[in-house]
């Protein structure tokens, strides 16, 4: 009978150990940080048998950390000229991509990143025909950019990031057919961090 006895008071005493170690404290799961920025970008675009046109405007980003190492990005842009060619007529580019980011070097306050983006773009304004009639219309094309920048924090939630970017568009050519379009657009942006950056 004391064996038993005994035997119950240690499957008893197991018992409360077992629900002890099952009340312990709950690992947090591990979030990405997310990157939100606003900034001013400045486009030099190369219009189809016309030339260079100078445009500005503004840039959206989002961004999320895979690792230290990668990460992704959706970008919405949109650079206007209020007097294309001296026409009078208003000239734009919005652009909505998004792809990966990799950062060759990264620290606590600092990172180099390059990053590759697809998605389209939509191009309003003028050209000319051989005649010289002028031609307005827009081209909703996809798109594609290559860029590179730097990004340096300023406090644990803000930084600023300078990107340069060289961004593939369409727009008309002069026999009015679709033709590839060279833009280069350097950007300032603000960046707010969601979230905390352990590296």
């Amino acid at each position: 009978m004391r064996t038993i006895l005994n035997l119950s008071l240690l499957l008893f005493t197991l018992g409360l150990a077992s629900q002890a170690r099952a009340q312990g404290p709950v690992i947090a799961g591990v979030a990405p940080v997310i990157d939100g920025g606003i900034g001013y970008s400045y486009v030099q675009s190369n219009i189809p048998s016309q030339g260079h046109l100078a445009m500005k405007g503004i840039l959206l980003s989002a961004s999320g950390d895979l690792n230290a190492r990668f990460g992704v990005k959706l970008e919405v842009g949109y650079s206007r000229s209020p007097d294309a060619f001296q026409t009078g007529r208003v000239a734009d580019v919005l652009t909505y991509m998004g792809g990966p980011v990799f950062y060759p070097v990264r620290q606590r306050k600092f990172d180099i990143h390059v990053q590759v983006l697809a998605g389209g773009a939509r191009v309003t304004g003028v050209t000319f025909e051989n005649d010289g009639t002028l031609v307005r219309g827009f081209v909703n094309h996809p798109g594609w950019a290559g860029g590179a920048g730097f990004q340096v924090r300023i406090s644990p939630a803000f930084a600023v990031r300078p990107e340069i970017e060289y961004v593939r568009t369409s727009f008309f050519n002069s026999n009015v057919a679709f033709e590839g379009q060279t833009n280069f657009r350097a950007t300032v942006n603000l960046i707010y961090t969601f979230g905390r950056r352990e590296k």
